[in-house]
């Protein structure tokens, strides 16, 4: 059957008395149902905000410490606390998303 076609019905009997039979009906769908529930959806939000925030933080991490290898020998070393705070305000940037009804500012 093509996609268009829904169902296919069959009406024969008189013309007083006319009588359908459905030939060919197409399954329905199930419905899908919400994974989370109205009521806790801006909690889940929030949370989702926080755990992309913890990835970011671990990936910007990441690539500081390599950059500052790459620069000097020991590097990560000597800019361990500048690659840390600008690893944390990223993230903190992203965990700013997960507070509902509050504009905070960008840092």
């Amino acid at each position: 059957m093509d996609k268009l076609v829904r169902r296919v019905t069959v009406i024969h009997g008189t013309r007083d008395d006319p009588k359908s039979v459905a030939v060919y009906r197409e399954p329905r769908e199930e419905r899908n149902k919400a994974s989370v529930s109205v009521w806790t959806r801006p909690l889940e939000r929030g949370a989702r905000h926080l755990e992309k925030a913890l990835v970011i933080f671990g990936q910007e991490s990441l690539r500081r410490h390599e950059e500052s290898n790459r620069r000097r020998r020991d590097g990560w070393l000597m800019e361990l606390p500048g690659n840390f705070v600008e690893s944390s305000r990223k993230a903190l940037n992203e965990a700013r998303k997960a507070v509902p009804f509050v504009n905070l500012p960008k840092l």
